[in-house]
């Protein structure tokens, strides 16, 4: 996507889920640091009800749906150049997006439809992770029924939605009495499947992966996050419930083995852009990887920004080469 001189932007923000409000923030952070002297940031609401553009003074603007446009004040129909994709959750991280800018076009900052689409899968991005030689936990969808989720997966358990992210609607599971409750819960996020997957005990870390300045993909420092909850939830994630250590003090030799699979995950997976992977160290020399997150969060308060700090990389820069990828 190299895009040369000064180029109109269309930050994307809100989306159908409840990762909405996150995805505010983290447009925020976009808007705030992009670098207005080869951008021209717009902001753009993507709500169930309308997409619009965020300008109070001109009234708000509709999108026009069928080539992504808008009028301004004037009359006159404005476009733009590439879109800067921060809608988490669907239908940013589903490929839904994706493939509506790809008829149009249009150059977007995550991977193709094809690839996000798979992402958001988190049993098929864990099959294609096990088949590859990663290591990954046990997991089923919860539709084969109880007694093959007793037999593969066992007790305890996670019960989460089968798409989605920000950790919304995952359950801890102790025992089968346990299981339906958590299954319900998830659904009720709106999710299409359920996913549970085998407890891994280990050491929790999360990893970011960006283009380089050559648009290589270069892994981040490691942040190790040690929850007050059970595990890394919702509270956890976005409400201040969990430490998060960065850079993680381990050794130079898990550093590098977590860094080298990610970056093998990112291309094997599709990615494009930046992108988050979260792993579990289940003993000194076997990080698992539990997910990956092709829109991660990107607020004040979220893992990327202070992993980009840590490996003195600008927000500003490393925007400007993900717009470039």
């Amino acid at each position: 996507m190299d895009l040369g001189s000064k180029k109109r932007i269309a930050v994307l923000a809100g989306g159908y889920s409840g990762e909405a409000v996150i995805s505010l923030q983290s447009a925020a952070t976009v808007i705030e640091n992009l670098d207005t002297n080869l951008f021209e940031p717009v902001l753009v609401r993507i709500d169930p009800e309308s997409w619009w553009v965020v300008d109070e003074k001109n009234g708000n603007p509709s999108i026009d749906k069928s080539d992504f446009t808008f009028s301004n004040s004037e009359g006159k129909q404005i476009s733009f150049d590439a879109i800067f994709l921060m809608v988490h959750g669907t239908p940013g991280e589903d490929g839904i997006l994706q493939k509506y800018f790809e008829e149009l076009n249009l150059p977007f900052t995550t991977g193709s439809s094809e690839s996000v689409s798979g992402t958001f899968n988190k049993f098929k991005t864990t099959s294609k992770l096990r088949d590859a030689g990663f290591v990954v936990g046990a997991s089923e969808l919860s539709d084969v029924g109880h007694e093959k989720i007793i037999s593969n997966v066992g007790f305890p358990c996670f019960v989460k939605p089968n798409q989605g992210g920000s950790s919304l609607g995952i359950s801890k599971v102790n025992s089968i009495e346990e299981l339906e409750p958590a299954i319900e819960a998830a659904r009720n996020t709106g999710a299409d499947s359920i996913i549970v997957e085998a407890l891994l005990e280990g050491r929790e870390f999360s990893m970011g992966i960006v283009p380089g300045a050559n648009n290589e993909a270069i892994a981040m420092p490691i942040t190790e996050i040690i929850t007050e909850n059970e595990f890394f939830d919702y509270e956890a994630k976005y409400e201040g419930a969990s430490e998060e250590i960065t850079p993680a003090d381990i050794s130079d030799a898990q550093r590098t083995i977590m860094q080298e699979s990610g970056v093998k995950a990112y291309k094997l997976l599709g990615c494009r852009g930046m992108v988050r992977i979260d792993f579990i160290l289940v003993d000194a020399e076997k990080p698992a990887i539990l997910e990956v997150n092709t829109v991660p969060g990107f607020s004040k308060m979220s893992i990327l920004p202070q992993q980009l700090e840590e490996a003195g990389i600008s927000i500003k820069d490393m925007l400007t080469r993900v717009i470039n990828s």
